[in-house]
């Protein structure tokens, strides 16, 4: 077994762990350990969207990629979205106008894109709510532009993939990025009342 399926194992193990224990434990659980579970949810999502993606595009190259996302990303999203977690991806630059940034989101996304501007890293962002009546966690882990994301993503991009483009996300505004600038973010939400 390779590490890297030694390490999707573990996060998948870790996962449903923690997601079993997400309705019991969640009177007891201080925000750090919330922020870990979004951790978690964030790489486990990350994990899976990008196995099913080499291997759509391995099959049937860039523009079955395309099609597999737009039908797995959501899926991948609503599995994720249990027991009071909401999960997602946002990006100022989004493929999908149902992924459009909220205010706290944008603020969020402009920071770790400022921090990736001025040499840093993007750092996740995390925000608590609680009161009488309302107890809400939120989460951002930032995704980083990577070489073969610009294959679907950047300024360059071939005809073929172009027009898969514009038929599934005839909105499309989530191209011209380079290697290394902030693609968008995971975004988790907890909410218990």
């Amino acid at each position: 077994m390779t590490n890297k399926v030694a390490t999707l194992w573990v996060l998948a193990a870790v996962f449903s762990a923690s997601t079993i224990g997400s309705i019991a434990l969640a009177e007891t659980l201080s925000e750090a350990e919330f922020i870990d579970e979004a951790k978690v949810k964030s790489m486990a999502l990350g994990a899976e969207l990008k196995q099913a993606l080499q291997a759509a595009i391995k099959q049937g190259g860039l523009t079955e990629g395309i099609r597999v996302c737009k039908e797995l990303a959501p899926q991948l999203a609503a599995k994720y979205s249990v027991n009071g977690w909401q999960v997602g991806r946002t990006s100022l630059k989004v493929r999908n106008p149902n992924n459009a940034p909220d205010g706290w989101e944008t603020e969020a996304l402009i920071a770790m894109e400022n921090a990736l501007a001025n040499g840093g890293a993007p750092m996740q962002a995390a925000q608590a709510h609680t009161g009488a009546d309302l107890a809400e966690w939120r989460y951002m882990q930032p995704i980083v532009t990577q070489a073969v994301c610009l294959n679907c993503h950047g300024a360059q991009l071939t005809p073929d993939v172009s027009q898969t483009l514009q038929v599934h996300y005839p909105e499309d505004q989530a191209t011209g990025f380079e290697d290394g600038q902030l693609r968008g973010a995971f975004t988790l939400r907890y909410q218990r009342e």
